[in-house]
């Protein structure tokens, strides 16, 4: 018998964000053009001394069901707030992600645990 393949509504769903360690200079914004990605460093950089975490965060994106979990990061994040960064396509693909390997870890421990009888 196989076991049974959790949807989206058989899990719950936690998203968090901490402060990156990636520095910002040279990698939040490399579109070619210095002064340009001089002002986006700023930016994200005035932001984080005014506490905002969402300036330039590392997210974790946890599926559990009962004491099984899975998790997907994404870093060098950098959005307004936490709605606009579940707007993004990243959120949802995450989310399938960590839900994907939650199912394979749940069939691998699932396999582990069935006895098998021979015929």
């Amino acid at each position: 018998m196989p076991c049974k393949t959790l949807g989206i509504d058989d899990v719950s769903i936690h998203l968090e964000a901490v402060t990156d360690d990636i520095p910002v200079r040279g990698n939040a914004c490399i579109s070619g053009d210095d002064n340009f990605d001089r002002t986006v460093e700023d930016e994200i950089l005035h932001r984080l001394e005014m506490d905002d975490i969402w300036a330039w965060a590392s997210v974790a994106v946890t599926v559990s069901w009962e004491n099984q979990e899975a998790t997907e990061y994404l870093g060098c994040c950098c959005y307004d707030d936490e709605e606009a960064f579940q707007r993004c396509g990243y959120y949802p693909d995450m989310v399938d992600a960590a839900l994907t390997q939650l199912n394979q870890d749940l069939q691998s421990l699932y396999q582990r645990l069935s006895v098998k009888t021979s015929a």
